[in-house]
């Protein structure tokens, strides 16, 4: 699986730096060779994704996936792949072509990850989470910050989890962290593990050394949060296209009442806790046609557990 693993991180990369129409891909399994928009001399073992709506009406004689309008990918066709890598391919494979959406939005694409409970709890009261998402879990959230440009925290994060936010336990680039901080944030967890670049994000100039960057962005009132969009905004401009909202609870709630997050990810472990804390609070709502509902979505298994993609209108 790692070979196909490093194809997908070499078509990530190829998306993004490629500055015309994208019509279809071609990866390679064994190689991680990447054709784009072009059909490569040898087709055996290349996987195929059609990036438009208009397919073709004879397809080549290779595993096939078509890009769906909301970001998603659909196998049409499987030939001469096993059932793991097929399901390997559909957790992973849409997350390549986020920079083409950002490049629509002129914005980064935000996806959100909380590993929680049958009744939407990420914490006992006391603040006890471990371990509520799996080993699959871990080594996915890992995957998923190789394959962004960035991971994002509130500062309560940092302080109460000390993060690394690296990929330790998957092959691939570490991505930019950014933090929504504050003047008395401790960024300690971060700087012991590496010395690449950090992003504050503050309303209010925050003192901070190399590698830290702070970034202030205006804000609606004195009180108010930064705007989850004025950020996603920002890191565009800055070159991050796609970004990995990990929390907190209350970061995440703030996007996605912002209509800020575009992909929500929800590890559901098999157990109920009957209190503690939730993992998205929003504001009350009257009626049911007033829920976030989701363009499209698919349940997919992690080891023992599953995992809930949910792509937002």
């Amino acid at each position: 699986m790692e070979n196909i693993w490093n194809a997908i991180l070499n078509l990530k990369e190829a998306v993004k730096a490629f500055n015309s129409p994208i019509h279809s891909c071609w990866i390679n399994g064994d190689t991680g060779i990447v054709h784009i928009n072009k059909t490569p001399s040898d087709s055996n073992n290349h996987i195929l994704i059609l990036c438009e709506e208009n397919r073709p009406a004879k397809l080549a004689a290779v595993t096939t996936f078509e890009l769906t309008a909301a970001g998603n990918v659909t196998p049409i066709q499987q030939i001469g792949i096993n059932e793991a890598s097929i399901l390997f391919l559909k957790k992973y494979l849409p997350y390549c072509f986020l920079s083409l959406k950002a490049q629509r939005l002129n914005r980064a694409v935000s996806i959100s990850h909380f590993a929680q409970t049958l009744d939407a709890k990420i914490a006992t009261n006391t603040g006890d989470s471990k371990w509520i998402g799996n080993a699959e879990n871990l080594t996915h959230a890992h995957r998923m910050r190789a394959i962004c440009d960035g991971v994002l925290v509130g500062s309560r994060t940092v302080e109460a989890d000390n993060p690394k936010l690296n990929v330790r336990h998957v092959y691939g680039k570490n991505p930019v962290r950014i933090v929504l901080g504050n003047p008395k944030s401790d960024f300690k967890s971060l700087l012991d593990c590496s010395d690449e670049k950090i992003l504050v994000f503050g309303k209010e100039k925050i003192i901070v050394q190399p590698p830290l960057e702070s970034i202030v962005l205006p804000k609606k009132c004195q009180e108010a949060e930064i705007e989850p969009l004025a950020i996603l905004a920002k890191l565009f401009k800055l070159g991050i296209h796609s970004v990995y909202v990990e929390g907190g609870a209350k970061t995440t709630s703030n996007f996605v009442n912002s209509k800020a997050i575009d992909i929500l990810q929800l590890h559901i472990a098999p157990m109920i806790f009957g209190s503690g804390k939730a993992s998205i609070v929003l504001p009350n709502i009257e009626a049911v046609q007033e829920a976030i509902s989701f363009k499209e979505y698919n349940f997919l298994p992690f080891g023992d557990s599953m995992m809930f993609t949910g792509f937002l209108s």
